[in-house]
């Protein structure tokens, strides 16, 4: 847990972030999915998830009774998601009442069809107003160049990138994706001036917290973001905005549609350059 920034989240207290360390609930769910029922890490991640809404009052001694574990194990769990120790897992127990307003306030809207449709139609035409064609050009040009592509994105914007590294398979080209929940981060630093690093983080939260990480990497930084701040800006070589507007502390169609929308934009241009061929 080296190297990290305190980065000031918007709605979140100041915390050490970084690229492996983004967030408790992404890293149980992924122990989680990733195990077998019974399995020690498997009872240990679902008690936390079970009991994230009271985590900082839970007694050390009671997870271990009740997850038939020992103090020493829940320690070593701890440290296998990134945590010193058993109270550094219990400090992030603000995430839930943050992640409950993101997801609550999304579909908390009277005629929520209609709203959700509305909301999509002028996401995408704000990601057309934003996005140029000489924008997708470029950045087309960029990945074709590129002796290595990796795309940086949190658990939470990862779908996107996913499905592209599988479309991009039949153009013969295959970014790396690095989560925080999988892939090595050293290997940014391994990165040179013939490579690429692609940073999809909407609110730009993210991006505040590989900032450490690609620092230290020679590769060309694109930016995938609706975050407008200029001292962000000014890290990258180049910024793709979805929105005319900062959207932080909540959840948007931008972030859940509009990464997919512009992806599915970058294919077809890659693939109208490099592809027929």
């Amino acid at each position: 847990m080296s190297d990290r920034e305190v980065v000031e989240l918007e709605g979140f207290p100041p915390l050490s972030l970084s690229v492996r360390h983004f967030s408790l609930m992404n890293s149980l769910l992924t122990v989680f999915n990733s195990t077998e029922p019974g399995d020690p890490e498997n009872t240990l991640a679902k008690y936390f998830l079970d009991h994230f809404e009271n985590l900082k009052e839970l007694n050390v001694y009671d997870v271990a009774e009740e997850c038939y574990t020992s103090r020493s194990g829940i320690r070593r769990f701890c440290q296998s998601i990134g945590f010193d120790n058993f109270s550094a897992l219990k400090s992030c127990e603000w995430e839930w009442e943050t992640h409950r307003k993101f997801f609550i306030g999304y579909t908390d809207h009277p005629a929520f069809k209609g709203h959700l449709s509305n909301q999509i139609e002028r996401m995408m035409i704000d990601v057309n107003e934003q996005v140029t064609e000489e924008d997708l050009d470029s950045l087309a040009q960029l990945i074709h160049d590129a002796e290595n592509v990796v795309l940086l994105a949190s658990d939470f914007s990862s779908m996107a990138v996913r499905e592209f590294q599988q479309s991009m398979l039949f153009m013969h080209k295959i970014p790396q994706i690095l989560t925080d929940s999988f892939g090595s981060e050293n290997s940014l630093a391994s990165l040179g001036p013939s490579d690429l690093v692609i940073v999809i983080s909407a609110s730009g939260n993210y991006a505040r917290a590989a900032r450490s990480e690609l620092a230290r990497s020679a590769a060309c930084r694109v930016l995938v973001t609706t975050n407008h701040d200029c001292e962000l800006q000014e890290f990258f070589d180049a910024v793709l905005h979805l929105s005319p507007d900062g959207h932080y502390g909540e959840r948007t169609v931008y972030a859940k549609y509009g990464i997919n929308y512009l992806f599915d934009l970058i294919y077809n241009r890659y693939f109208e350059k490099f592809g027929r061929a």
